[in-house]
């Protein structure tokens, strides 16, 4: 299935959303439509679904006005996936997803073939809504209706596939799951996807090509190394951003740049390694006591860098499972270097973060005052084969500080980090 939009503009009354829109989305191609809320992403989308009306030129399906196809033609060249879907009518799962054959039947009366239940449960199954295929819809989990709308998509065994924000109400790992599962049609199956995608790191991960919109216009489509550049996305999204490469999946991805924060009370910032959530109590402690915070390398998905989101504190990000690289550890360096003091939580550490601990023995030998955090009673910090217990050792024989808490760490931190 092959999209052409041209020249769209659309507006609300005296509001106009969409403002002279042009591109193609090619036959097999994954597209993702990304951009700020408000920046008229859902509004495109229903303009190519033809739920909003448009000129009969501006929107062409395989070459032919999208105003010209019947709407079991357009049932059978693509399918919808809205943000949220519910209906009044006590159907069950299986019913809905057997509407996605309503397109394909000689009639509604005719009823079903043997052929749509087998095309209905290998949706399901490909969705895992098969497990609750008889619970009423409307008693569904937001996130299991999404699964069983996608089914039904999926049942409909369109050419092509229309999603606005397909994960929206799924956890972390049902939304990989459902990106997987798309990809893997697009890929397999030859379906051309165009989606609305909220996470831009999403659409980098699973997208041909991204067409990012900002107040109407599309500012930028093309690969998603061509668009997610820190130049562009400080336009578009007024943030600054690093762009780096995950080294699994060598898709590219965007994190926050990290920045000094303002000192809190009396201007001394310490910089903290740690991980696992073990750096939590730890940022929260130092914070109540006056100090500016800043963190280590991080994975984005760790606790601890939650825990620092949620307190404002400036950190280090590394994508999701991937080791620290060099650009990382650069700035890791860098944070240190600026810093009064540096602390060691006692996380766990593993081949991906041993830097951080490298990291501290540059400090020790620069001069900094750092201070080593115990662990917990029976918890071992060494997943490495001892490598993460003999850097700390050699930390502190070469001068780091063993404390015996918080508490007393705080205490030393006062003393304008005496021994």
């Amino acid at each position: 299935m092959k999209f052409e939009v041209r020249n769209l503009s659309y507006s609300f009354g005296d509001k106009k959303v969409l403002r002279n829109i042009s591109f193609e989305a090619a036959d097999g191609e994954f597209l993702g439509l990304i951009g700020p809320n408000g920046s008229g992403k859902t509004t495109l989308l229903r303009c190519m679904t033809n739920y909003l009306e448009t000129p009969e030129d501006r929107i062409l399906i395989n070459g032919k006005p999208l105003q010209s196809l019947m709407p079991m033609e357009l049932a059978r060249t693509f399918a919808v996936v809205p943000q949220s879907s519910s209906t009044d009518f006590v159907f069950s799962a299986y019913d809905i997803v057997m509407m996605g054959r309503i397109p394909h039947m000689a009639s509604r009366i005719a009823g079903h073939r043997k052929s749509d239940v087998e095309i209905v449960r290998a949706a399901m199954e490909k969705t895992d809504t098969l497990r609750f295929a008889s619970r009423p819809f409307f008693a569904l989990s937001g996130g299991e209706r999404q699964r069983v709308i996608i089914a039904r998509a999926i049942a409909q065994q369109p050419q092509g596939l229309l999603l606005d924000e397909p994960t929206v109400y799924l956890d972390i790992n049902g939304q990989f799951e459902i990106m997987d599962l798309i990809k893997k049609l697009n890929r397999e199956e030859g379906i051309s996807v165009v989606a609305v995608l909220h996470d831009v790191n999403m659409a980098a991960r699973y997208c041909d090509r991204i067409a990012l919109l900002s107040q109407g216009h599309l500012e930028a489509i093309g690969e998603p190394k061509e668009v997610l550049t820190p130049e562009i996305i400080r336009s578009v999204y007024g943030v600054d951003v690093v762009v780096r490469k995950d080294p699994f999946t060598n898709a590219i991805y965007v994190m926050p740049h990290s920045t000094v924060t303002v000192a809190h009370t009396h201007g001394t910032r310490v910089h903290l390694l740690c991980g696992g959530g073990t750096g939590g109590p730890v940022m929260k402690a130092l914070l109540d006591e006056g100090f500016s915070v800043s963190s280590g390398v991080l994975n984005v998905l760790d606790s601890d860098y939650q825990n620092a989101e949620d307190l404002h504190i400036a950190t280090v990000a590394e994508a999701p499972f991937a080791p620290i690289g060099d650009s990382a550890h650069t700035e890791n360096l860098k944070l240190i270097n600026s810093s009064s003091a540096v602390i060691i939580s006692p996380f766990p550490v593993g081949p991906g973060n041993l830097k951080n601990l490298e990291a501290a023995k540059s400090a020790v030998k620069t001069g900094k005052k750092v201070f080593v955090l115990p662990p917990e009673a029976g918890k071992g910090i060494d997943f490495v084969g001892g490598k993460a217990d003999a850097t700390v050792k050699e930390l502190i024989r070469s001068g780091a500080i063993q404390v015996d808490s918080i508490e007393d760490l705080l205490v030393r931190l006062s003393r304008g980090g005496g021994g």
